[in-house]
């Protein structure tokens, strides 16, 4: 019982904050333009008498927009929308002739129930239905034209936060992750085929049963950051640097497509780095599929050991570029990713000049997870 009275007492204390100092100064900048932009073109649009009251509401709006932009309070459909339908609730209450506490709290209560239904949760809606029910006189008189002024803060408010967010790289509105995989197919990407799944997802929200103030595709990311760093601490500090095959073959941009097959049969290679000639800076890379479009077949039955390259075409026509690559201290988690996930097939390593120093392939990346399985398996 004493543990359990211990444990809710600490429950007031303030959650540790994740967000670093620079965002902090981020949010408070956007939040200030944000309101001095809003608060003096809706006086100059509608009045001071009406613009005053929706102020406050804005604010708890604008700390949203750019505080926790990601969340789903704060999306373009839960402020407008929102909003617009809590007013036009506080509204119709304030005029049916109901006491003034009685409407106050039915119509916060109402709004809630409907922004919930109409899955456009925005406190700042619950706030703005009180202002209308318990305005002044003015802003009764104004009846359902009080939505006109709620629009045009909405709106803006948005329209500043779809520009400050974006431009200092917060993504607004929040994306939606796309489903599917390289290959166009219904399988799920390989380092989810052994998680967790959306209905996982779905289950365990069912089961917690409050509302959480995070989209589900935000906590399915979450989940699996957190798998990845559990990952990355039990395999230890393996990076690209320690598994990468550093004896290379590469071409140049001047190089004849003819000589860049010789190259990929002879050493039975899928790609082929390509670097400048007196740098070594990896400015592209070519792969078999780049070759085989540009081969001319000598008659109907070709023989891949005899091709015919069309004359006269270098690596710089038909190289793939930019190139991803990682540096040499990419752990082998996050090469585990990128090698499953995003179709590649190899992966240049580069160091801070952008000069090729190594690759790692599939098979270099297998090999090392095999060892590291080996080195964990009791005695």
């Amino acid at each position: 019982m004493q543990e359990r009275l211990f444990d809710w007492c600490r429950s007031f204390v303030p959650a540790p904050l994740t967000a670093r100092p620079a965002e902090w100064l981020r949010a408070a900048i956007g939040i200030g333009l944000a309101l001095i932009l809003v608060i003096p073109l809706s006086a100059w649009v509608f009045g001071v008498s009406i613009t005053l009251p929706l102020a406050a509401p804005a604010a708890a709006s604008a700390v949203l927009l750019f505080v926790a932009s990601s969340s789903p309070f704060a999306q373009p459909w839960s402020v407008i929308a929102g909003n617009l339908l809590a007013t036009a609730i506080g509204v119709a209450l304030g005029a049916s002739g109901l006491p003034v506490a009685t409407a106050a709290g039915l119509a916060g209560a109402l709004a809630i129930v409907c922004l919930f239904a109409s899955r456009c949760l925005h406190p700042p809606g619950a706030a703005l239905a009180l202002v209308a029910v318990v305005g002044s006189p003015e802003l009764h008189a104004y009846g359902f034209q009080l939505l006109y002024p709620v629009a045009f803060n909405s709106l803006l408010l948005v329209a500043i936060a779809l520009i400050y967010n974006n431009l200092s790289g917060h993504a607004y509105p929040k994306p939606r992750p796309q489903k599917g995989n390289l290959h166009h197919t219904q399988d799920p990407l390989p380092s989810e085929r052994m998680s967790f799944s959306e209905d996982d997802v779905e289950r365990a929200l069912a089961d917690f049963g409050e509302y959480v103030d995070v989209t589900r595709d935000d906590l399915a990311q979450l989940i699996k950051q957190t798998e990845k760093h559990a990952l990355r601490r039990s395999m230890g500090e393996v990076t690209a640097g320690d598994i990468m095959s550093r004896d290379l073959y590469w071409g140049t941009p001047d190089c004849t497509i003819q000589r860049a097959w010789q190259s990929l049969r002879e050493h039975r290679l899928h790609s082929l780095p390509v670097l400048q000639p007196e740098s070594h800076q990896l400015v592209g890379i070519v792969t078999l599929v780049d070759l085989l479009k540009h081969f001319r077949p000598a008659s109907a039955r070709i023989n891949f050991g005899q091709l015919k390259f069309l004359r006269g075409v270098h690596l710089r026509a038909i190289m793939s570029t930019p190139v991803v690559s990682v540096t040499e201290d990419t752990h082998m988690v996050d090469l585990v990713f990128m090698l499953s996930d995003r179709g590649l097939h190899c992966l240049p390593v580069v160091d801070e000049e952008q000069r090729l120093v190594g690759m790692i392939t599939q098979t270099d990346l297998i090999a090392a997870l095999y060892r590291n399985w080996l080195k964990h398996l009791p005695d």
